[in-house]
């Protein structure tokens, strides 16, 4: 209540620079209407409990930034401030999807659990724009918009599923002549359910990598004992005041860099990577420490050279998780990926040491969980639409195949296009900012790559195809996106084909990302807001920064 909005002392008010009249404004000046705005962005963002607005040091900090501002009750924010905003952003984001190119949005939807074990159903909707007359000018072509989340039930099952992902369908996309494309998820029962039904549905790759390296750890109890031995040195040197200080010297002494260990999360292989990586690089510091302090756990020569391969192994699936989850990776990078993946896997087998039954696995379960893409006509033609990669990968028989394939396609579109070639559109301002580093699996795309002889031209779907794969394939760090925006007006319908694929993201991680925040906790600690509120915040949480907050 205003009670507590306890006034600041004049003297204190006497040393601010700002404005000391006492005239209030009101509601409708225009400083007053975005200071409440911002207050109720600020509410959505942080997912504060609208009595925020009530606390006395939120009130004191307005009363001296701005005397003549007088903050509504809690009451005006849950009521009018938040279901307007979520009002005004939802048009925003239909305006938005007006504006897909091919008149498609793909999706990733999954499970979300939030720290208080309630489970919701997310839908995020991707889609690729060119010229937008909404959208504010940005670095690529990429969009995407959280467009539902709802709590579900514990015991939920694929027909309830179905029908609340219909639902939104229905709402968001159908209504307004929109197609729905495919269905990036990591969740087995949304999968199943979508691909019985009549709609396309691919596992998430960043998820199936997780199930291989997972399955390839505990493959072999070498390394899940070295695993171990590392847990338990880390987490001796974070609780031994006396382990930090010492550390802390020899790595001054030693030169080096002054890092703290890394104390993994069992579950998540990648922090137990890092984890590893950590150790290692502090390797002369960790083996002086455990003796002067006395570990029960030392790491011998052997398990260093065992933990050297670990991580020689584990580095080109970091590389392949974090590359595929950026927020421009597209579905066309996932049979390239597998292909380079299987060849570091053979190579690992004469690089590494002591670790061959955990290669073995990984071999395995890459063909067991993967293999199936590689035969997948939604994979094919984003991989041949792509012209970084176009039918480098496939073989001869294959690449035939897939470019008649291809032609069907485009005829079933009833092509009637001018094929006029133009510029490939890897030139100026067409490589994406993404750095790949020294590192980058990518550089064995060069050893697979195959050039393509030209061939005759006959009719118009198939002098497009021909044309578009006679062109040399593009470098990796070119968007295949801003070459298809250079062709469309040559190759209209071409160009459309290749956006329906290349605009679907190949892992559900950047959706995930949307609702993670450092201070996690607090972000999601939402006992204190009812269910009915909650879901419109994390609306506005999730989209607001991907508007722009231009609503």
């Amino acid at each position: 209540s205003t009670n507590n909005r306890v006034p600041l002392s004049t003297d204190l008010l006497g040393s601010s620079s700002f404005d000391e009249t006492t005239d209030k404004f009101s509601d409708t000046h225009p400083v007053a209407k975005k200071i409440t705005s911002l207050v109720a962005e600020m509410i959505a963002l942080d997912l504060q409990p609208y009595s925020f607005v009530d606390n006395i040091g939120f009130n004191r900090l307005l009363e001296y930034l701005q005397p003549q501002y007088s903050l509504p009750s809690p009451s005006y924010f849950s009521h009018t401030a938040i279901p307007e905003m979520y009002d005004s952003v939802k048009e925003i984001i239909v305006s938005h999807l007006k504006e897909a190119e091919s008149g498609v949005v793909h999706f990733t939807s999954g499970i979300w659990m939030s720290n208080q074990t309630r489970e919701y159903l997310t839908l995020t909707a991707h889609w690729v724009t060119f010229g937008s007359r909404v959208r504010p000018q940005c670095e690529d072509y990429h969009c995407s918009a959280l467009l539902n989340v709802s709590q579900i039930d514990c015991d939920y099952n694929g027909i309830s599923i179905q029908k609340q992902l219909e639902y939104w369908w229905e709402t968001w996309i159908t209504s307004i002549g929109l197609q729905i494309g495919i269905t990036v998820t990591d969740n087995q029962t949304i999968g199943k359910t979508l691909n019985e039904g009549e709609h396309s549905s691919v596992q998430c790759f960043c998820h199936t990598v997780n199930l291989i390296v997972n399955e390839a750890i505990k493959s072999q109890r070498m390394v899940q004992n070295l695993l171990s031995i590392s847990r338990k040195i880390c987490e001796r040197v974070h609780r031994s005041p006396k382990a930090k200080e010492k550390l802390a010297e020899l790595q001054k002494e030693y030169h080096l860099p002054q890092h703290q260990l890394i104390q993994d999360v069992p579950s998540k292989w990648s922090t137990s990577f890092h984890m590893l990586e950590r150790l290692i690089e502090q390797k002369r510091a960790i083996d002086e420490m455990s003796i002067e302090c006395s570990f029960r756990e030392l790491i011998s020569c052997d398990q260093w050279e065992v933990m050297q391969s670990v991580c020689h192994a584990l580095k080109p699936f970091e590389v392949a998780s974090r590359e595929m989850s950026t927020h421009m990776s597209t579905l066309s990078q996932v049979i390239p990926m597998i292909h380079i993946l299987n060849r570091k896997i053979e190579l690992l087998f004469e690089e590494t040491m002591g670790i061959d039954t955990m290669l073995k696995s990984l071999k395995e379960a890459m063909v067991s969980r993967l293999s199936s893409i590689l035969h997948d006509p939604r994979y094919i033609f984003a991989t041949l639409l792509d012209p970084r990669y176009k039918t480098s990968l496939f073989t001869e028989e294959e690449a035939e195949q897939y470019k008649q394939d291809l032609i069907r396609e485009l005829e079933i579109l009833n092509a009637t296009s001018d094929d006029k070639p133009v510029s490939n559109g890897c030139g100026i301002g067409s490589t994406s900012k993404i750095s790949y580093g020294d590192n980058s699996l990518w550089s064995l795309m060069e050893d697979m790559k195959k050039a393509k002889l030209p061939k005759e031209k006959t009719t118009l779907p198939e002098e497009m195809v021909l044309l578009y794969l006679e062109e040399e394939v593009l470098e990796h760090n070119c968007d295949p996106l801003t070459y298809w925006n250079f062709k469309k007006s040559s190759w209209p319908v071409l160009s459309k084909l290749a956006v329906r694929f290349l605009g679907c993201p190949p892992s559900i991680v950047p959706s995930e990302r949307l609702f993670s925040t450092s201070n996690e906790s607090i972000s999601f600690s939402q006992s204190r807001l009812t269910m009915e509120h909650f879901e419109k915040l994390i609306f506005l949480k999730v989209n607001l920064p991907l508007i722009y907050f231009q609503y």
